[in-house]
């Protein structure tokens, strides 16, 4: 006896071991919060890759070392040329508030007499020495030429007091008056036309040279109202608004990079903020939630999906598209080109729409996170991944691959052209390239999946329908050997097909997979054909000379060497467990009895199938309609199913048959043999329904044709030759 480990031994241990193996949630929970922590991480790794490659560190003044674009539309506040508008209004002159001071012409005129006093003085000694006069006089007056000097010091006292009258009033016309600093200039120029035209050219020449000196700005800048009339000035600027279109060029290779621009990148995130990580940890809690609602509704949604192998090829076309995406989607000139709808399209293909339909939407939402909070990235991702999904996934033709692809194409063509006419871009060449790309997208996605399903389906062990179509060629080796050996088996294998068929599409189970498995669930008939009653025919039946043991001991081995033979050729897993799964542990009752009859003591176990009990819908219905199909035909060759009216003709086979229904339902369910799969007693119940209707058309009354009394020489007419030839299609 093989030694126990140390840890098995350890009784607390054992006992919590033991009890994980009885729960059968137990196995599907490691599944699925496996498949939440392996996409978590993957997608948390990604994200801390990419990271610092997305922010770019450039600042005002650099050279930018690479063309940047607008990843999306978008109109924002751009506040730095707000800021600057409102500078401007702020140091507008004309919110300059001025009031005018009187004063400063009183002092100015003062001080144009204290000049006039200083020349009369100067004056009064021009007798005694001119020269000296001259150059005092010249002192006294800060830019007054020699000329004029001379002649002040020199024109007679008459004149002298008519210049010193003019100067004063002169002076007094201007400053009476508002004069602003910009306008001292002008001011000083208006004294030629002020100038009294009675007075000679001289005269008039030294009273301006005396006034305009004095001459100055009179107002003062009144701070209060300035200050709220600039406050006022910069609070009615309104915001100022900047567009970007999607693609439209931010900075360009080796230009400098300015504040505006460093805004605009600040704006799209591409610019390495102070505190990425406040960023960095936003999104990936947005992805994680986006992975919980993915992971709580295949788990809720989708109890067939909770296999290792599944959860895990829904992982890997996950994180695979939304890690190219990362990369791919920022560049607008490449998004409408991603294939992302060819990962859900194998998963439609390889599972089924339903597993697609969630992940497509779960799977929109990661790329639109990771392409900046895009809604029109998400937009595209969905409708294209879902119109590839809806047309792939029942492929029974390569053709269909095809159709996926143009379906692609026109739901990216579609979204990409509606997106155009609402950001108000559309134009003729912008939309020949983007349905260029949403063609490019298409035959992406139809070649890498038409490339990769059956590659995946083989590594995963999952079968797809054009392996399950192929598989049902009536030329597969193991079919063609089953109906050259085992006809009768053959026969009944197809008839059990068309009854299975039909329950699993009621009951939402693959009825390709149904078809195709009941197909090859009896091949190992054909190693013993002869020791099956329906190969028979009219010879002996050999278990007529053997004992019950040897007999079901026979019977038994029909379904491992199935399994031999299905291993052999390497059929599809889910067909290999039908073929086990099919009798479930029924019991053999015809060769029990016989056993019973000898007196001898019976163990019931050894006249049981093996098992294991059906597992799944598909197992299930077939274990069902191939009870059911030979019971009733076993009755009909036996002439059970009819019971003859009073008039000599047989009824139809309604109540017999559905009572051999009934009771080999009943039989079925009372030993135990579906409790193991997903079937209910509603689908049962269609189950039955399903049955009977094919049955009640299998096994209708056939009617009787009489011979015609002819004369003799007489040929038969058409109707008597057909006669015949219609019995037996009937």
């Amino acid at each position: 006896m093989p030694r126990r480990s140390r840890i098995t031994r350890v009784p607390v241990i054992a006992r919590l071991g033991a009890t994980l193996r009885l729960h059968p949630w137990v196995d599907p929970l490691i599944g699925i919060v496996g498949f939440f922590a392996l996409v978590t991480l993957a997608l948390a790794t990604m994200l801390y890759a990419t990271w610092e490659s997305d922010a770019l560190n450039l600042r005002a003044g650099q050279i930018a070392d690479r063309t940047i674009k607008a990843p999306r539309t978008a109109t924002f506040e751009s506040k730095l040329l707000t800021e600057r508008a409102r500078k401007e209004a702020y140091d507008d002159a004309r919110n300059v508030v001025l009031v005018h001071d009187p004063l400063i012409a009183t002092a100015q005129l003062e001080a144009l007499n204290r000049l006039l006093a200083q020349v009369e003085t100067i004056r009064a000694e021009r007798g005694q020495d001119l020269a000296a006069a001259t150059q005092k006089a010249q002192a006294a007056l800060e830019g007054l030429s020699a000329e004029d000097a001379q002649l002040l010091v020199s024109v007679s006292d008459e004149s002298w007091g008519r210049i010193e009258t003019e100067s004063r009033r002169l002076l007094m016309a201007v400053m009476n008056g508002e004069v602003r600093p910009e306008n001292v200039a002008a001011a000083k120029e208006s004294l030629f036309g002020l100038a009294n035209p009675s007075l000679n050219s001289t005269e008039r020449q030294l009273a301006i040279t005396l006034a305009r000196p004095f001459i100055r700005a009179n107002v003062q800048v009144d701070e209060e109202r300035t200050k709220a009339a600039r406050e006022a000035a910069a609070e009615q600027v309104e915001p100022v608004l900047v567009t970007v279109q999607v693609g439209q060029v931010i900075v360009r290779d080796g230009d400098v990079v300015t504040p505006e621009v460093v805004e605009k990148l600040e704006y799209f995130g591409l610019l390495a903020p102070q505190q990425s990580w406040q960023q960095f940890i936003g999104l990936l809690g947005i992805l994680v939630l986006i992975t919980a609602g993915l992971t709580i509704s295949l788990h809720r949604f989708l109890r067939h999906t909770r296999q290792m192998r599944q959860l895990l090829l829904i992982a890997v076309m996950v994180v695979i598209p939304v890690v190219l995406g990362r990369l791919v989607l920022p560049h607008p000139d490449l998004r409408y080109m991603f294939p992302i709808a060819s990962a859900i399209m194998l998963l439609a293909i390889l599972l089924d729409f339903r597993v697609a339909a969630i992940t497509a939407a779960f799977t929109s939402l990661y790329l639109g996170a990771v392409a900046g909070l895009s809604y029109e990235i998400t937009l595209f991702a969905f409708l294209s991944s879902l119109a590839g999904a809806m047309v792939i996934w029942r492929a029974e033709r390569t053709m269909t691959f095809l159709w996926s692809g143009l379906a692609v194409a026109a739901a990216t063509g579609g979204t990409a052209l509606l997106f155009e006419l609402v950001d108000n871009r559309f134009d003729l060449a912008r939309a020949a390239t983007l349905l260029v790309h949403a063609g490019v997208n298409g035959a992406l996605s139809a070649s890498l999946c038409f490339l990769s399903f059956s590659l995946l389906g083989r590594l995963l062990g999952i079968t797809t329908h054009l392996q399950l179509l192929e598989l049902a060629h009536p030329n597969q080796p193991l079919l063609a050997r089953l109906a050259r050996e085992a006809p009768g088996t053959y026969h009944h294998s197809l008839v059990v097909s068309n009854l299975a068929e039909a329950a699993a599409e009621v009951v939402g189970g693959d009825p390709l997979l149904t078809r195709v498995a009941v197909l090859y669930h009896d091949i190992g008939k054909v190693i013993r054909p002869s020791f099956f009653v329906e190969n028979q025919a009219n010879r002996a039946n050999v278990h007529d000379t053997l004992d019950p043991r040897t007999s079901v001991q026979l019977i038994k081995e029909h379904v491992t060497d199935g399994v031999r033979l299905a291993r052999k050729a390497r059929l599809p897993k889910p067909i290999i467990d039908v073929i086990q799964q099919h009798h479930g542990t029924s019991l053999i009752r015809y060769f029990y009895s016989k056993a019973l009859a000898s007196g001898e003591p019976v163990d019931e176990a050894e006249f049981r199938y093996p098992g294991p009990k059906p597992q799944t819908k598909e197992a299930g219905v077939i274990l069902l309609a191939d009870s059911v199909e030979a019971t009733v035909r076993s009755a009909a060759q036996s002439g059970k199913l009819y019971e003859d009216s009073a008039d000599g003709e047989h009824s139809r086979p309604g109540s017999k048959l559905e009572e051999i229904v009934d009771r080999v339902i009943r039989e079925r369910l009372e030993e135990g043999q579906l409790d193991e799969c997903d079937l209910t007693l509603r689908q049962i119940g269609e189950i039955r329904r399903v049955f009977l209707s094919i049955l009640e058309g299998i096994y209708h009354p056939r009617i009787e044709y009489p011979e015609l009394a002819r004369q003799p020489g007489q040929r038969p007419t058409i109707e008597e030759s057909a006669a015949p030839a219609m019995a037996e299609a009937d």
